[in-house]
């Protein structure tokens, strides 16, 4: 099994970014390759510039053969 990529985030409850909003979480994915999150991750981020509470992250999984 290959790793995976997700793009994780959305509105938190304040700058500190530590306790997502209430309906806050997003997760877009998976992506096979780390490029492809990193294009999904630029384009929700750009489109989300103006809003100070909402950040986003790539976050890779594992391939099971390495985690064994």
């Amino acid at each position: 099994m290959q790793d995976e990529f997700w793009v994780v985030g959305g509105r938190y409850r304040d700058t500190s970014f530590t306790d997502l909003a209430d309906g806050g979480a997003e997760a877009y994915g998976p992506f096979a390759r780390y490029d492809e999150a990193h294009r999904s991750w630029s384009d929700r981020s750009n489109g989300s510039r103006s809003l100070a509470s909402v950040r986003y992250s790539i976050v890779v999984t594992a391939s099971r053969a390495r985690a064994a």
